[in-house]
């Protein structure tokens, strides 16, 4: 079996920042068939998903945005203040939960990012998980070659950065191999100084960060076709790779500013305030409750608010996929869970009392707490148990519970 030696770690790890090292290979090539194809990268079939398209809607929807101002830098007053006044009224609800509602374009722009960021993610970690298996080789042997090899075609989508590596690999040239994906995925490295070395050794090519900026709508067209200049030339002369550079930063700069800006806008500071706002109301009223969930059904109008809010915030998920949102849902989340949930029956225990129920007051259904009896009606004393229970089996198995609460209502005379 032959074996290629190798530096160390530390060694290799050098060569990222420009070191000059050359890796030789010794020994024979790999047993004859076994490397067929191994080091060609073919062309990804046609239909395959490589990069992340933004909606046509959102790309109108940011470019308005930018145009009317909306993603620029704002001076915003203290924290304290951006929550509206109904924010600050306890037992408020709908004014409050209309901040998880609404989807403005400052809010678009950080869903769309975040569904970008997860996109690449696969991509950037199977590149960062192939560097430092080659910052990590001591002694490079077939079956190592071989696996590095299948990393990269499963791994890489790109087809040029992958071409290179396989054909890196089949020289032992495992300087550029590491050298290349540092760049392209600007792996440790400065997004802008990563683009320009990636570009400046491969004349056409822009590494993952440049080409996501290629396509995103926070980039203005002119900044964009700035940057085609430099990438369509026939050569990038010294002469203008500081104006190449300055391209790279202002197209970079663009977006973070853009980006930051949506983040720090008033509506998103004000949506997390409000989520800091109603995990501690939400937890003071758990503690103060013997570790116990606010609930719908009970006379205390403040806890039901306080659970209509929690609702309502849940059924908006979808639309608040977004940082720095997300953590805060996670906390909010996490304090509910842990919280003690109301008393509730079995279905088939919830059954027996709802027919008790019937048969001792002839009603059709239990009352909520906040619904006073009419006149005559007979109470029931486990009335607070029965309608809690009811409730949760007939959000989460109405095909089946259902059919028995009418056979009991039709065995029964009923008011």
């Amino acid at each position: 079996m032959k074996t290629t030696n190798l530096f160390t770690k530390t060694a290799l790890a050098a060569l990222c920042l420009g070191t000059a090292i050359t890796c030789f290979a010794q020994g024979k090539n790999l047993a004859k068939g076994t490397a067929e194809g191994l080091f060609k990268a073919p062309r990804t079939a046609q239909g395959t998903i490589q990069r992340f398209v933004f909606p046509q809607s959102s790309v109108r929807n940011i470019r308005a945005g930018i145009a009317a101002g909306k993603l620029e830098r704002q001076v915003l007053p203290a924290a304290n203040s951006l929550l509206p006044k109904a924010a600050k009224v306890q037992g408020s609800t709908f004014q409050n939960t209309r901040l998880t509602a609404e989807f403005p374009i400052e809010k678009e722009v950080l869903v769309k990012l975040l569904q970008e960021e997860k996109f690449y993610a696969p991509e950037i970690d199977a590149g960062r998980a192939i560097r430092e298996q080659i910052l990590n080789i001591h002694v490079l042997t077939d079956e190592g070659q071989i696996q590095l090899a299948q990393a990269i075609h499963s791994g890489i989508v790109n087809h040029t950065l992958k071409a290179n590596l396989l054909q890196n690999l089949e020289n032992f040239d495992i300087y550029n191999m590491a050298l290349d994906l540092t760049d392209y995925f600007s792996l440790d490295k400065p997004f802008e100084e990563a683009a320009f070395d990636y570009t400046l050794r491969h004349p056409h090519q822009m590494n993952l960060n440049l080409r996501r900026l290629m396509y995103n709508p926070l980039v203005d067209d002119g900044v964009k076709n700035r940057l085609k200049y430099f990438l369509e030339a026939p050569e990038l002369v010294p002469a203008e790779h500081d104006a190449f550079r300055t391209a790279i930063r202002t197209a970079h700069l663009q977006y973070v500013e853009r980006k930051n800006a949506a983040q720090l806008s008033q509506v998103i500071q004000t949506q997390v305030a409000y989520y800091k706002d109603l995990a501690a109301r939400l937890d003071k009223f758990i503690v103060l409750h013997n570790g116990r969930q606010p609930k719908w059904n009970t006379k205390d109008l403040h806890e039901q608010n306080l659970f209509n809010e929690f609702e309502e915030l849940t059924r908006n998920d979808f639309v608040n996929q977004f940082h720095p949102i997300i953590p805060l849902r996670r906390q909010l989340q996490v304090i509910w869970d842990t919280a003690k949930g109301p008393t509730l029956l079995s279905m088939q225990d919830t059954i027996k009392l709802f027919e008790e129920f019937v048969k001792t007051t002839h009603r059709r259904y239990p009352a909520p707490l906040m619904q006073p009896l009419d006149p005559g009606e007979i109470p029931f004393g486990e009335e607070e148990l029965l309608w809690d229970s009811l409730n949760f089996w007939r959000v989460h198995n109405e095909a089946a519970i259902h059919p028995e609460l009418v056979r009991i209502i039709n065995q029964y005379p009923v008011y």
